[in-house]
C-alpha cells in the first residue's frame, strides 16, 4: 500500500468513450476539442443538432463576436476551468472551458442558455446582442 500507483494513461478512444458516457445525457451541446479547435467528440444533443466530429468549433457559428470571448487557450495554459457569462445574439449564455486532467491539448466546451433567468437590462448596449 505504500507504493505509488502509476497514473493510467488513457488512449484517445478511452477519453472519447468516457466523454460520451458522461455527457450524452446532458441537455445542451457539449464538445470535446483539441487545442487547434478540432471537435474530437460531441454529445448526443450536439450530434442531433448536426455537429460533425472532425470539424472546427468556430465553423459552427457565422459570428466572430462569440469567439472573441473564447477562453480555451487560457484554460489549457493554466490547466484550470474557465467560465464566461454574458450576452450573445439575443441570448444570455453561461459558457465553460474545462481542461481534461492528464491531457495537454484536450478540453470540454459547452454553453447553457440562461436567457429566461437573466435580467433583460444585461442585454442592452452589447455588441453581440446588436442592441
Amino acid at each position: 500500500m505504500g507504493e505509488k500507483q502509476q497514473e493510467k494513461i488513457w488512449t484517445r478512444d478511452e477519453v472519447v468513450a468516457a466523454f460520451r458516457k458522461m455527457w450524452d445525457p446532458f441537455p445542451h451541446i457539449v464538445l470535446l476539442l483539441t487545442k487547434d479547435r478540432t471537435i474530437q467528440a460531441a454529445n448526443a444533443k450536439a450530434l442531433e443538432m448536426g455537429v460533425r466530429v472532425g470539424s472546427k468549433c468556430y465553423q459552427l457559428t457565422g459570428s466572430k463576436e462569440v469567439h472573441e470571448v473564447c477562453l480555451a487557450n487560457a484554460a489549457l495554459q493554466e490547466n484550470q476551468a474557465k467560465r464566461n457569462v454574458g450576452p450573445y445574439a439575443e441570448r444570455f449564455l453561461d459558457t465553460y472551458w474545462l481542461p481534461i486532467a492528464g491531457e495537454k491539448d484536450l478540453y470540454i466546451h459547452f454553453s447553457i442558455d440562461i436567457t429566461k433567468w437573466a435580467d433583460p437590462a444585461l442585454m442592452k448596449g452589447t455588441v453581440a446582442s446588436g442592441r
